[in-house]
């Protein structure tokens, strides 16, 4: 496209070469573009389960395509089912022979160090354990034993949620991890930090002074957030027996939103102060008193769901953040399944003015619909056109194009495969989510809030006259 007798690209350029300069122009700037990623080698352990084939492979060779990935990098599926190479590729779907050159298959047990020694050497390797929780400890320990682990430059672990499955279980995974990796060693997944709606949180806030001196108590009522599906379990139901939705949802995806949301603006944007500022908001969070939980109906109908089932498929409650920005503003929750609309959504309330001059509900709102139809509505009062001073709402909207999105597993991958811990978990994170919710799973030793959930039917907001007594919710639509 011409301006000015100028040549300018539509778009920036959607393939760049992992190891090359790229000199991007666009209308406003020049920036030179620099990547040099770490990895050559990727492992990935429970190579024959769903994840590996719908995720991992999928979004690795996505950044293939894009010439993302370094050059003669090999990706080695690892589990102890023995299938040859080619039935296990075969397993993955249909990819060109180009990239499946690169792959290769071999069994392994974690169990047993020995059979770690199989794997190929390179340079540097990222581990990616895709197998489930109760096996973290054992993997990490054989990697270790097996001097998979020695040297922190070149080696890294990628560990999927959840870390842990109470506060006292996370304490004791994470000393295992201490013990045989160094912090930067270790990359613990949240899919939704890999979200470009979610990442886009922090440049509305601190990339824009029209909004920025509004993020406090003095000019917020209360802030909702909202993580709601229209499905149940679907086949899930062994998990979420076990895990339920405060596990599921609350303590990792919700509050790393609540975190992003409620974060003290970083000195530079890198792994270190982005990470530092998140756990000081989370250490400062707590529970409120205000808790609803429920169970849809029908869940009990559910394979492998025992009929006397206590498990939560749904909470909404209350938060409050004790630092100087937030103190006495609610933050509200909400999540669950079977719900009347699917989605991720935060919507910040803001106060009225301090003298009402015009007839009409003020309605000022800051809305972060993060998925689907991702986009940000600011919400303001403007004068009804006529002859009267009523007033009526305005929105206005930017809409995130969807189509020129990543897939939350194809950044995080190339995030450790670079190194950069930016949208990953820290330990002191996983320690700060843990606590604050321990006492709505009641693992403490004493629980005073009640754990036996309401019946809610499919369709509707939970049970909603429970859910309506915490807040007048502005609910997704």
């Amino acid at each position: 496209m011409s301006y000015f007798g100028q040549q300018y690209p539509l778009y920036y350029p959607q393939y760049i070469s992992g190891y090359e300069k790229v000199k991007i122009t666009t209308m406003k700037r020049t920036n030179i573009m620099e990547t040099e990623p770490l990895t050559r080698g990727i492992v990935i352990f429970g190579a024959t389960g769903d994840l590996c084939k719908k995720k991992l492979i999928p979004a690795l060779y996505k950044l293939w395509t894009k010439d993302l990935l370094p050059k003669g990098f090999s990706i080695t599926g690892a589990s102890r089912r023995d299938p040859s190479r080619d039935d296990w590729l075969k397993s993955l779907g249909e990819y060109p022979e180009e990239f499946t050159d690169h792959l290769d298959y071999i069994s392994c047990d974690l169990d047993d160090p020995e059979s770690l020694y199989h794997l190929p050497e390179t340079d540097d390797t990222t581990y990616f354990l895709s197998v489930p929780p109760e096996r973290y400890e054992n993997a990490i320990t054989s990697l270790k034993r097996a001097e998979l682990l020695d040297d922190p430059e070149t080696s890294r672990v990628v560990i999927e949620k959840p870390f842990g499955h109470d506060l006292q279980s996370a304490n004791h995974l994470q000393s295992v991890v201490g013990r045989h990796l160094r912090e930067k060693q270790v990359f613990r997944i949240d899919h939704y930090l890999g979200k470009d709606t979610v990442n886009n949180i922090l440049t509305t806030r601190f990339g824009n002074i029209l909004l920025e001196p509004l993020w406090s108590r003095e000019y917020i009522e209360e802030v909702q957030i909202f993580a709601t599906e229209t499905i149940g379990c679907e086949g899930r139901s062994q998990y979420y027996e076990d895990a339920g939705v405060v596990r599921d949802m609350l303590q990792n995806h919700m509050l790393q939103v609540l975190s992003l949301i409620a974060m003290e603006a970083p000195c530079r944007m890198d792994a270190k102060e982005i990470r530092r500022e998140k756990v000081k908001v989370l250490s400062a969070t707590r529970l409120g008193k205000k808790f609803v939980t429920g169970q849809y109906e029908g869940y009990l109908g559910e394979q492998g769901v025992g009929p006397e089932s206590m498990t939560q498929t749904f909470v909404a409650g209350d938060l409050y953040i004790d630092n100087w920005r937030w103190k006495g503003v609610p933050f509200y929750f909400m999540t669950g399944k079977k719900m009347p609309y699917q989605c991720v959504e935060v919507v910040i309330k803001l106060k009225a003015p301090p003298l009402s001059l015009f007839n009409g509900e003020t309605n000022d709102r800051i809305v972060m619909r993060l998925q689907p139809d991702a986009h940000l509505d600011i919400r303001i009062d403007v004068k009804s056109p006529g002859l009267g001073d009523g007033v009526e709402s305005a929105t206005l909207t930017h809409r995130y194009p969807d189509w020129l999105g990543v897939d939350g597993y194809e950044k995080l991958l190339y995030d450790a495969i670079e190194g950069d811990q930016s949208h990953f978990v820290h330990s002191e994170e996983v320690t700060e989510s843990w606590r604050i919710v321990d006492d709505l799973l009641c693992t403490g030793d004493y629980c005073d809030i009640r754990t036996t959930p309401y019946m809610y039917r499919e369709g509707l907001w939970g049970p909603s006259h429970k859910v309506d007594t915490i807040t007048k919710w502005d609910y997704p639509a």
